[in-house]
């Protein structure tokens, strides 16, 4: 399911953010994913990776009020991850990707982060 493959690159992108060059611990985390789901789990981990300044510069542009290391790290990821999928996946509906990343930060982060995350994201995809 890419509920779970998305989950998973989140679990990456943030573990990066400790341990940078721990790049086995993704073989790792997608070791129980299916064939599918680990190939939609890579693409999304390289959209991410290869675009990771630009996804940053839009998260700091578009969260108005708040500066870019002000922002909870698992929100920047989640927001990242987001990013990457409503501009690479034109398959996947842009209210899909929004609600299964507003839901893993209503997993891993805080109350109000699934009201920022979803309100920066909506915004980012009108843009798109």
């Amino acid at each position: 399911m890419r509920s779970q493959a998305r989950e998973t690159v989140f679990k990456y992108l943030f573990s990066r953010l400790f341990n940078p060059s721990d790049e086995g611990l993704f073989t790792v985390l997608i070791k129980d994913l299916n064939d599918a789901d680990k190939s939609f789990a890579t693409d999304l981990l390289g959209y991410v990776i290869n675009n990771e300044e630009k996804y940053l510069t839009n998260i700091s542009r578009l969260a108005t009020g708040y500066k870019l290391n002000r922002i909870y790290n698992a929100d920047r990821c989640a927001l990242m991850l987001g990013m990457a999928e409503l501009e690479n996946c034109k398959s996947t509906p842009v209210a899909v990707v929004i609600d299964e990343t507003v839901n893993i930060v209503a997993k891993f982060s805080t109350e109000n982060s699934t009201d920022f995350v979803n309100g920066v994201l909506a915004e980012y995809a009108k843009e798109l």
